[in-house]
């Protein structure tokens, strides 16, 4: 008798536990969604942003908002998510330059992604070497002649930690481990600044450069793909381009709750953003970036960090500490 009672309260547990689960699920979002972009508007993650804001506005029936919060390598942006309340209603988007900020801010008590949850990968998507339109620099053995030069007094531009990172490996590969390192709060100021003739060089990911490439205003001179991108033919790979076996240089866009929000909740929101992977309206924007949506779960977006994490303390030496 005491067996079967016992059971029954287990059960009944159980079921609770379920029930209030279920109930977190259902009444996700009760309110207006903010989804905190640490960067400029513009770059990758802003376009990324707002091409999925729209549709889980249309999901969820609530206003999604795209909230710009630049400077301090993202970090500004990521604190305004992490003493948010953990309710699933403000996100991060982030890039693997979150990795990052442990080795480049020393005002950093705690590492921003032991206080962060992962939810889904939204998109990925190449990095490209870029250079000014109509420069005379036409080829990675172009820029490598150019800036062995020290009378040339060339620079390159990182706008957040992933490219800082990402360059420095492609700079140090290419024997030019000399030129200048300029550093941006985000990717569209460093761009204009390469358009204006003002920086040699900059390393992005390619969705922020594409439409200035095809404009003439920068030239892409090799991109991360693994292939030729359909799109751009004429533009060789980082290997075709004799740049070896390059780490850490492709790009990813990924959501972040605060570290408290319920499984329950992440799951939801990770759940719109698979839909939201095969929505034509979604593709339509984030395609001819050469983006490609994802959609990841929780624990595949947690293995692709834990991943990337090991490889940034790898390479963590190219990294030059914020003053």
């Amino acid at each position: 008798m005491k067996k079967t009672l016992m059971i029954a309260v287990l059960i009944s547990a159980l079921s609770g536990i379920q029930t209030e689960t279920n109930a977190q699920q259902a009444n996700f979002p009760t309110k207006p969604v903010t989804i905190v972009v640490p960067y400029s508007p513009g770059g990758g993650s802003d376009n990324v942003s707002r091409a999925t804001a729209k549709y889980l506005a249309e999901l969820w029936r609530q206003p999604v908002i795209v909230e710009n919060m630049p400077g301090a390598d993202g970090l500004i942006g990521a604190r305004r998510v992490i003493n948010a309340q953990p309710d699933g209603h403000t996100l991060l988007v982030s890039i693997p330059a979150i990795a990052i900020l442990k080795y480049i801010n020393k005002t950093l008590e705690k590492d921003p992604l032991t206080q962060l949850a992962p939810v889904s990968i939204l998109a990925t998507g190449p990095t490209a070497i870029v250079v000014k339109g109509n420069s005379g620099i036409n080829t990675i053995d172009d820029l490598k002649k150019k800036c062995a030069r020290s009378s040339d007094n060339c620079s390159w531009a990182s706008g957040e930690p992933f490219t800082l990172l990402a360059g420095s490996g492609l700079v140090s590969g290419m024997g030019l481990s000399d030129m200048t390192n300029i550093r941006y709060a985000g990717t569209s100021a460093a761009v204009n600044d390469v358009i204006g003739g003002h920086v040699t060089m900059m390393v992005t990911g390619t969705s922020s450069v594409l439409t200035h490439h095809k404009a003439g205003t920068l030239k892409i001179l090799a991109v991360s793909s693994s292939e030729r991108i359909p799109s751009l033919p004429d533009v060789p790979t980082y290997a075709q381009s004799g740049l070896g076996n390059v780490e850490f240089t492709n790009n990813w866009y990924g959501i972040f709750a605060p570290v408290d929000t319920p499984e329950a909740i992440k799951q939801t929101i990770s759940d719109g953003f698979k839909k939201e992977a095969q929505d034509p309206g979604v593709l339509k924007v984030l395609t001819p970036l050469l983006l490609t949506p994802v959609g990841s779960s929780p624990a595949e977006f947690s293995e692709t960090l834990r991943r990337d994490q090991a490889t940034v303390d790898r390479l963590s030496s190219f990294v030059v500490a914020a003053p």
